[in-house]
């Protein structure tokens, strides 16, 4: 009978140890662990700001470079309509001017799709260097920010208590509640 008393007494020893335990946890490491948490979480919010203001800003540019392309396309077109029905009027003067407007339109017009046709192909290349140029920026962000949120992570890691020193403080506060820890004598 008298066993089971001292091991009911060292089980609720053991709950009451525990459960102090977890309060100094609480009161040591509580404060830490929700600043961390804190900082994490703002960390994410400030990343996830980040790459949607690239990526919205990436957006508006490819719509003003694509809006502008299409209007210098349209205006190029416009002209080389106008240009036409301008060389069609004067055709009809007569049939000497005829021919040899007739033959100046052609050449005009060949001429004029030539430089339509490199200007298209120079407006191509300006819309891929300016796309690789922002594919660029938006991969230089991208290694800032992991360099950044690695950087982060170290100095979370290098700010928190080791495991094997907690341990050895805890395993100090237990025996101090059990009043087993001798302390050595100088």
């Amino acid at each position: 009978m008298a066993k089971k008393q001292t091991r009911n007494q060292s089980a609720l020893s053991d709950d009451n140890v525990d459960g102090n335990v977890d309060k100094i946890r609480e009161i040591l490491f509580g404060g830490q662990m929700r600043d961390y948490e804190q900082r994490f979480a703002d960390l994410e919010t400030r990343l996830t700001k980040n790459v949607e203001l690239i990526s919205s800003n990436f957006e508006k540019r490819m719509e003003r470079l694509d809006t502008f392309a299409r209007r210098e396309l349209d205006k190029l077109a416009e002209q080389v309509k106008e240009e036409r029905k301008a060389r069609r009027e004067e055709g009809k003067q007569g049939s000497k001017e005829l021919k040899a407007v007739a033959d100046q339109v052609e050449t005009w017009c060949a001429e004029l799709e030539e430089q339509i046709g490199g200007e298209a192909q120079e407006l191509r290349g300006l819309l891929q260097e300016q796309s690789e140029e922002l594919s660029g920026m938006i991969q230089d962000t991208h290694e800032q920010l992991s360099k950044n949120l690695t950087a982060e992570a170290r100095n979370l890691e290098d700010g928190k208590l080791a495991r094997e020193d907690l341990a050895a403080l805890l395993t100090e506060v237990a025996l101090r509640l059990k009043k087993d820890f001798k302390l050595p004598s100088a």
